[in-house]
């Protein structure tokens, strides 16, 4: 039922703009764009931007998977695969793309887009485990840390079946994205020894607890933990978990369902100026994917410690991939984790 009417939704929202050439429908989580910069857009080309958003790249994927008609989607990256390997991506306009030089090659041509054909990267990170170090006793530096009696009742975790069974999985020394039903089974019971120890499973406020003081520790992504940063700089230690991380790249494409392809490609140029994904990266408080943009970047904007990661643990970066049939193994785990 809820992904009926989820899909109902969606697909009014998607038919409701005029999809003419004068404007661009996109489709993404809400407060993704900075305001000021699609107000620049629209004042230097005349194409309106047109929103809606989802809550979950999940609910996204039905949408899209029934046919609605957006221009731009920006979506988490095992997500945006989904839709590559069903035909439901058009190539990018490289010839419309004069700014395209500008990014770092570092984000380019990942398993979701392997020959860079389809995506514009916006938003790179790495899930970050962040502490009170004035009511955790000792350092913590692992996952497995956060199953310590200590924690009982104090854990956030973020609601997401891929990103924390991912994280059970290399804790338990397997791949994150492992589809062997033994190791599926022991990631299962080993969510049930950690249960205790959830305060609350949030995947968009969990900061609070730990500015609240509710929560002694919180796995957060990115953002969050440069927020908590900005609001109480030195009251918190960042820990990338040393079993490994889970890394992903929110990315833009154009489905094959566009309407205004011209204004996607446009509007993806736009982004890609120096100039104006300076103004991105800070408003995202993501990674910085444009390399002609680092020189213009504000002072300390990428200083936050959920921002750099050491180099030896991003060799050991992972992915959520794509499962098929498998993805939804990993939901029936955490939803009986979060009903038990």
């Amino acid at each position: 039922m809820k992904k009926l009417l989820v899909l109902l939704l969606a697909l009014l929202l998607a038919a409701a703009p005029c999809a003419l050439a004068d404007s661009i429908n996109i489709y993404t989580w809400d407060g993704y764009f900075n305001p000021e910069t699609i107000s620049a857009f629209t004042e230097e080309t005349g194409i309106e931007v047109n929103f809606s958003p989802f809550a979950s790249n999940e609910d996204m994927l039905v949408v899209m998977e029934n046919g609605a008609a957006y221009d731009i989607v920006l979506a988490s990256d095992y997500a945006l695969n989904i839709l590559r390997k069903a035909g439901l991506l058009q190539p990018l306009d490289m010839e419309a793309l004069t700014n395209y030089e500008n990014l770092d090659p570092a984000y380019l041509n990942q398993y979701y887009d392997p020959d860079g054909q389809y995506s514009i990267p916006y938003a790179p990170g790495s899930p970050v485990l962040v502490y009170n170090p004035e009511l955790v006793e000792g350092e913590i530096t692992s996952f497995a840390d956060l199953f310590d009696e200590q924690f009982v009742d104090s854990v956030c975790l973020l609601d997401s079946a891929r990103v924390m069974i991912g994280y059970v999985n290399m804790m338990l020394g397997h791949d994150f994205n492992t589809t062997d039903e033994a190791e599926l089974a022991e990631a299962a019971e080993a969510l049930q020894q950690i249960k205790p120890n959830v305060l609350a499973l949030d995947s968009n406020l969990a900061y609070q607890y730990l500015l609240s003081g509710e929560a002694k520790a919180a796995f957060l992504f990115t953002s969050q933990a440069v927020v908590c940063e900005q609001a109480m700089p030195g009251a918190f230690e960042y820990v990338f978990p040393s079993e490994g991380i889970g890394f992903g790249i929110d990315a833009m494409v154009i489905p094959a369902s566009a309407e205004n392809p011209e204004g996607a490609n446009a509007f993806l140029n736009y982004l890609m100026r120096p100039e104006v994904a300076a103004t991105i990266q800070p408003w995202t408080m993501y990674m910085n994917v444009n390399a002609a943009a680092a020189e213009l970047l504000p002072e300390g904007s990428l200083d936050y410690a959920a921002l750099n990661i050491p180099e030896d643990l991003f060799a050991t970066k992972q992915f959520a991939e794509d499962l098929g049939e498998y993805e939804s193994v990993y939901q029936d785990i955490w939803s009986e984790f979060k009903l038990s």
